[in-house]
């Protein structure tokens, strides 16, 4: 996974997608919104944060950098309706690189990333020198009807 393959599935999947900087390094993002009953009548809009790091060494404390920055984006360009009213933010943020600490794949595998206000951030690490995708492994309490389709995103961008 890279972020041509990243840009592509978005592509494919005719959602918006746009390229930017985060964190002074190149970044596709993605944004797509959904309305399904059986996620008891809410609105998701999902932002997909896929930023290219090289061979920098991603760290716990990157990732978590990283998600500020994506959320904070995130809510600067949400345009629905007031989160918490059959509303939420789901933020994807993908970090891509070919030098993954240890310690950020277990903060992706146990979705350590926190709660947040009717909103989601889900951290991915992406060693670009394997196709070694880490992610959640189990769905939280918080927001279980959610991850399913979390988890489809993340897999379709492979």
């Amino acid at each position: 996974m890279n972020l041509e393959t990243i840009k592509k599935s978005l592509e494919t999947g005719n959602i918006y997608l746009s390229e930017e900087q985060i964190l002074d390094k190149p970044t596709i993002i993605g944004y797509e919104k959904k309305f399904r009953w059986s996620w008891m009548a809410v609105q998701l809009n999902t932002f997909i944060v896929a930023t290219d790091f090289g061979d920098e060494e991603v760290t716990p404390d990157l990732i978590e950098e990283h998600l500020s920055t994506s959320f904070a984006f995130a809510k600067k360009n949400y345009k629905g309706w007031p989160r918490g009213l059959q509303s939420g933010l789901g933020v994807i943020s993908i970090l891509i690189s070919s030098n993954i600490d240890e310690a950020a794949k277990v903060y992706c595998q146990k979705l350590k990333s926190g709660k947040k206000w009717a909103a989601f951030t889900i951290p991915v690490t992406v060693n670009s020198a394997t196709n070694e995708v880490y992610s959640f492994e189990k769905k939280p309490m918080w927001g279980r009807i959610f991850y399913p389709h979390f988890r489809r995103m993340i897999d379709g961008m492979a």
